[in-house]
């Protein structure tokens, strides 16, 4: 497997869609993770809104949110400007073509100024190549693949986080992906995780 190693480019500056933020809060290693990257890391103030609605479920993840905010390890953004209106596009339109406020926010704030968007939804990694061709993409996987990351966490911990995302967030895996997650947390743990279902009859169809 290939990650993408746009995290490792000079000057890269991360945009946290939703769905990363939850996955990564969930593994109890967040704050290693994300500071172990070594590059700003912003969230959009719509993203905070969509994560607070959870926390009138009893989910946690909004108060680990708020605490990274406050600890100045995720900075928050409100999108305004020629950004502002590529959002509207986004969320505008019929339901096979728009976006929920969340990744509209975060692709238009990554393609307003050239940064690098960490998304894991396909509806949404489809229209970003669509529509802004030029704008970079990295998924969870590759944050917690990254090197950097990998040496803070090492092998065991990294599993386990890997592990409790996958639990906790149902976190998307790609086909390319699976191998590399396979082999960390081992196959017993691969078939405790029902988002990796797919991926187990797909290979055993091979």
């Amino acid at each position: 497997m290939i990650f993408s190693n746009y995290l490792t480019d000079q000057g890269s500056v991360l945009v946290l869609d939703a769905s990363v933020v939850i996955n990564l809060l969930v593994t109890g290693q967040s704050d290693a993770i994300l500071k172990s990257l070594n590059v700003p890391l912003l969230v959009t103030d719509s993203v905070v809104r969509e994560i607070e609605q959870g926390a009138a479920a009893g989910r946690p993840e909004f108060g680990l949110l708020t605490k990274a905010i406050n600890d100045q390890i995720l900075r928050l953004e409100t999108i305004d400007g020629p950004a502002l209106a590529t959002f509207f596009g986004l969320v505008s339109g019929d339901a096979s073509n728009s976006l929920g406020d969340g990744e509209a926010a975060t692709l238009a704030l990554a393609d307003g100024f050239g940064f690098i968007a960490a998304i894991d939804e396909k509806k949404a990694t489809r229209i970003a190549a669509e529509r802004f061709p030029a704008l970079k993409l990295v998924t969870t996987i590759d944050i917690l693949a990254h090197e950097r990351v990998q040496a803070a966490l090492g092998a065991g911990k990294l599993a386990d986080a890997t592990f409790d995302a996958l639990r906790f967030a149902r976190m998307q895996v790609r086909d390319c992906q699976f191998d590399w997650v396979s082999s960390l947390i081992g196959s017993e743990k691969v078939d405790a995780c029902p988002s990796l279902r797919r991926h187990v009859r797909r290979k055993s169809l091979k």
